[in-house]
C-alpha cells in the first residue's frame, strides 16, 4: 500500500512532466539498429533493468520483453478477465464494447468448488506448445514454476505462496535465506556460533546493512526515476531527489546524503521511512542482493514439508491445485508463464514422484543466472541486449502462428524523444507520456490537425487507476465518525468538491482524462456503467435523497444548486445556520485539505478544492488548502493525520476491496491502508462476500453496494481517470494490423503476431 501510494504520488498526483533535449546518441543508436536489421519494427522504450525473467522481472519495460518471449497458460480478454476455455482449438469468444472477439490461450481451467469449502483448480495444457529451442512444454514446466515462486527464499513479485494452497505453509516453513536468518537473529552483542552462517558472513552482513544499505536504498530511488523517464540519465542525485519530494539537497549530494534526508523527514524512524519511500526494495533486501548468492541461499531453521500437498500432477499435460478455501484472486495466479524447466532449472533435478522439482530447495541461483537471457514459448525469441537495444526474432513455433514482423527491436530512449523519433524515422512506435506538449506535437505533425492522421496514429486508453479526494472519518466528524451527522458533514464537503470536477479536470487535462463517478477504475469489469440500474453521479443528491441537478441547468446554476445542497448537509450535521447573515456561525473548527502539488499548484485537484474553499468561506466554514511536497503529504497520510487529501490509486485486475476499505486496516491497524478510517461491519461483510464469490455478476452487484456504502460515509470522491497513449507511425506501420479496442489489459503487444510494416 505504502509503495503504491508513493509511486502514484509521483506518477499521478504530482503529474510532473520532465523534458530533456533530444538525445543524439539515442537517435544514432536507433538508426544503427534499424540499418542493422532491415525491415525490423523499432519500438522505443525506457531503460531496461535487464531482468527479463518470468520469475524476477521488476520494471514495466523488462516485463514487456517477458511478455514477448513467454506465453501464459490461459487467455485473458480485453477487460482482464481470465477465460477458462481459450485453450480449445477454436479459442473462446468474449464480448467487449458490443463486439465479439476470439481469444486463444495455451490451456484451459476448470474450477470445482467442493462441499467442504475447498476448491480444485484443474489445469490442462495444449499439446502443441513448444519452446523456442524446440523442446515441447509439459505440465512439469508449470509445476517447476510454482515451486520456484513458492520457495522459502523466493524474492520476486509473484504472490502465489500467499494463496490458501494446501500444504503451502508447511512447505515454506523451516527455511529462510541466510541473510534473513542473520537479520532475524539480530545484531545482539556480537556473533554467536551456529550452523546457519559463519562469523565472517555475520560481520559482512551487518557492515553493509549499517553502513551502505541506506545509500543503496536512496540510489534505487534515483535509478527508478531515471529508468522511468522522470529524470535524464545525467541528472544528479539532488535533481532526482527533488522529484521524490526532497528538494533541499546540495547540488553535489550523494545517495548517502539523500538517505539521511529521508531519515530526517521521519525523525529517524527507519521502518516508517523504508515502508513509505521505497522504490521497490527494503534495506534488508538490498543488503542480501549486494552480498550475493551465499546470502540468498536457504538455511534450515526447523522442519519443513518435502512438497506442497495441494500441487498434484495428474498427467503429462494436466494438474490440479487444491486450495483449502475459495479466493477470488486465485484465478489470476492460474494464468502462469510456461517457463521451461530444462532451461531455468535442471532436468536432472526433476523427479515429481520423489519430491524433486528442478532445483535444490532454497537455492534459486540457477534460475536467477538466466535473468538477462530469457527463453520461452512466446511469439519472439530473445537474441540479445546490446547498446541499449533488445533484439527479438520471430518464433516460427509460436502456437498462434509466427509473427508477421520477423524482427522486433526494443530501443532504449527518453520519453521526450519518442514522438520526435517516430517522426524522424528512428522509431516506429512508442508509449509517450501524454501531456499538452505531446498533444500539440502530434496534432502539429498531422496535416489534419488531429491525433490520428497521416504522420502519427494515436491510441488513447484509460489508465487502470484513478484520482480521488479522500477524507479521514476519524478527523472529520461531529463526535462519532459513523453517525449520520458526521456523514452529513463530510457529504457537505464532497458535494461542493464534486460540482467543480468537470470544469477543473477538463481545464487541466483536456481530452487526456475524464471524470468518473464511482470509487473504482472504469477499466475494471466491476465498474458500474451509466446504463446500469441505480447508476448516478457522485454526490448528486441532497440530504433528503432528491436529485440536486437537472439537465437544463447552466454551469452557474449547478454551482448554486450544489451550494444549497451543501448547506442542507451541514445543517443536518448540526452546524448552526443564521438566516439573517446567510451563513453558519460559531464554526471554530478549521478543516484542512492537503494537495501534493509541491507548492506549484500543479495538480488536477487543486482547482477543485480552491473553488470549494471559496464557497465555504462565504458560508462561514474554513477549509485551508495546503499545497505541499509529496513527502509531507505522504507522511501525513501514513500517520493518519491528513484530514482531507488528494491522491490516486492504481487498480489491480481483480476489484477486491480488502486492502483499501477493510476495517481491519483502519486506524493504523493491519496494513494501515484504510486511510479513510471507514469502519463499517456491513461493508466488511460485503468485501468478504465479494472475495468469496465465484459468480462475476454477483460480485459486480456486491461491489456496487459496497461502493455506495463508501460514498455514504462521505469519505471518497472519484475525480478523474487519465489516459495512456500508444503512438504509431502512420507512414510505416500497417494500422490494420495493430490491436483493435486496446485497453489497459490489451496492449500494443496483445496481438503482436499480426503487427506488420507497410
Amino acid at each position: 500500500m505504502t509503495r503504491t501510494n508513493k509511486m502514484l504520488a509521483l506518477l499521478l498526483a504530482l503529474i510532473m512532466v520532465f523534458t530533456v533535449s533530444f538525445s543524439a546518441l539515442a537517435e544514432e543508436n536507433a538508426a544503427e539498429a534499424a540499418e542493422r536489421q532491415e525491415g525490423a519494427v523499432v519500438y522505443a522504450t525506457a531503460t531496461f533493468g535487464q531482468k527479463f525473467s518470468p520469475f524476477f522481472n521488476t520494471t514495466a519495460y523488462d516485463r514487456e520483453v517477458v511478455e514477448l518471449t513467454q506465453t501464459t497458460l490461459l487467455a485473458a480478454d480485453r477487460g482482464g478477465a481470465i477465460l477458462y476455455n481459450g485453450g480449445a482449438d477454436e479459442g473462446e469468444k468474449a464480448n467487449y464494447n458490443g463486439t465479439d472477439y476470439t481469444y486463444k490461450g495455451a490451456g484451459n481451467l476448470e474450477v470445482v468448488q467442493n462441499d467442504d469449502g475447498s476448491v480444485d483448480y484443474n489445469l490442462t495444457m495444449r499439446d502443441d506448445i513448444y519452446f523456442t529451442d524446440g523442446e515441447k512444454a509439459t505440465i512439469d514446466d508449470i509445476i517447476f514454476g510454482i515451486y520456484v515462486e513458492s520457495d522459502p527464499t523466493y524474492d520476486g513479485s509473484s504472490t502465489v505462496y500467499a494463496l490458501p494452497i494446501e500444504g503451502m505453509e508447511e512447505y515454506r516453513s523451516g527455511m529462510t535465506s541466510r541473510g534473513n536468518a542473520i537479520f532475524a537473529d539480530g545484531k545482539g552483542d556480537g556473533y554467536v556460533k551456529n550452523d546457519k552462517y559463519s562469523e565472517e558472513q555475520y560481520n559482512a552482513f551487518w557492515k553493509f546493512y549499517d553502513e551502505e544499505s541506506g545509500a543503496a536504498f536512496a540510489q534505487e530511488i534515483v535509478d527508478y526515476c531515471i529508468a522511468n523517464g522522470y529524470n535524464a540519465p545525467t541528472d544528479s542525485v539532488a535533481v532526482c531527489a527533488a522529484n521524490w519530494g526532497y528538494g533541499d539537497l546540495a547540488e553535489n549530494a550523494t545517495a548517502y546524503d539523500f538517505w539521511n534526508a529521508i531519515l530526517a523527514a521521519y525523525d529517524g524512524n527507519t521502518e516508517t521511512a523504508e515502508a513509505t519511500e521505497t522504490a521497490g526494495s527494503t534495506r534488508l533486501g538490498l543488503t542480501i542482493a549486494a552480498l550475493g548468492a551465499d546470502y540468498e541461499k536457504g538455511v534450515q531453521t526447523g522442519e519443513g514439508a518435502a512438497n506442497i500437498s495441494g500441487i498434484k500432477k495428474t498427467g503429462d499435460l494436466t494438474m490440479t491445485i487444491h486450495m483449502t478455501e475459495y479466493d477470488a484472486t486465485a484465478v489470476y495466479e492460474m494464468n502462469r508463464y510456461i517457463a521451461p524447466m530444462h532451461y531455468y532449472g535442471d532436468k536432472a533435478l526433476y523427479d515429481y514422484d520423489n519430491n524433486q522439482f528442478g532445483f535444490v530447495k532454497g537455492d534459486l541461483s540457477g534460475v536467477k543466472a538466466k535473468n538477462t537471457a530469457p527463453l520461452g514459448a512466446g511469439p519472439y525469441t530473445f537474441e540479445s541486449y546490446k547498446n541499449g537495444v533488445v533484439t527479438l526474432k520471430a518464433n516460427d513455433k509460436y502456437f498462434k502462428g509466427a509473427p508477421a514482423s520477423k524482427v522486433l527491436l526494443m530501443q532504449e530512449s527518453q520519453d521526450s524523444d519518442y514522438i520526435p523519433g517516430i517522426l524522424s524515422g528512428s522509431f516506429d512506435m512508442a508509449q509517450p507520456s501524454i501531456s499538452e506538449t505531446a498533444i500539440k506535437a502530434i496534432k502539429d505533425a498531422n496535416s489534419n490537425g488531429e491525433l490520428a492522421g497521416d504522420k502519427l496514429h494515436t491510441v488513447l486508453v484509460d489508465y487502470r487507476g484513478y484520482g480521488y479526494l479522500g477524507i479521514n472519518a476519524d478527523l472529520v466528524n461531529m463526535g462519532d465518525p459513523a453517525s449520520d451527522e458526521s456523514k452529513a458533514l463530510r457529504k457537505g464537503f464532497m458535494t461542493l468538491f464534486a460540482v467543480y470536477r468537470d470544469t477543473v479536470i477538463n481545464s487541466y487535462y483536456g481530452d487526456r482524462a475524464s471524470v468518473i463517478q464511482y470509487p473504482i477504475s472504469n477499466t475494471s469489469w466491476a465498474a458500474p456503467k451509466p446504463a446500469d440500474e441505480g447508476y448516478r453521479n457522485a454526490y448528486s443528491v441532497d440530504v433528503d435523497g432528491n436529485p440536486i441537478y437537472d439537465a437544463s441547468m447552466s454551469e452557474e446554476q449547478r454551482y448554486e444548486a450544489a451550494k444549497q445542497a451543501a448547506i442542507g448537509f451541514f445543517k443536518a450535521a448540526g452546524l448552526t445556520w443564521d438566516d439573517a447573515q446567510g451563513k453558519f456561525t460559531n464554526v471554530e473548527k478549521t478543516w484542512e485539505v492537503m494537495i501534493p502539488g509541491d507548492g506549484q499548484q500543479d495538480h488536477p485537484a487543486y482547482g477543485i478544492v480552491v473553488a470549494a474553499s471559496n464557497v465555504l468561506a462565504d458560508l462561514g466554514i474554513t477549509l485551508q488548502v495546503n499545497d505541499v511536497g509529496s513527502s509531507v503529504w505522504n507522511n501525513a497520510l501514513e500517520s493518519n493525520t491528513a484530514m482531507m487529501w488528494a491522491a490516486a490509486w492504481q487498480a489491480s485486475v481483480d476489484p477486491d476491496m480488502t486492502q483499501v476499505y477493510s476495517s481491519a486496516n483502519a486506524h493504523g491497524n493491519g496494513t494501515n491502508s484504510n486511510h479513510y478510517s471507514v469502519d463499517d461491519a456491513a461493508l466488511d461483510e460485503l468485501i468478504k462476500a465479494g472475495r468469496s464469490s465465484a459468480d462475476t455478476e454477483e460480485r459486480k452487484s456486491i461491489y456496487k453496494e459496497a461502493m455506495e456504502i463508501i460514498m455514504d460515509w462521505g469519505c471518497e470522491l472519484p475525480t478523474y481517470q487519465r489516459k495512456d497513449c500508444t503512438e504509431y507511425s502512420a507512414e510505416r506501420i500497417n494500422l490494420d494490423t495493430i490491436p483493435q479496442d486496446m485497453t489497459p489489459y490489451w496492449l500494443w503487444y496483445a496481438q503482436i503476431e499480426t503487427l506488420a510494416l507497410k
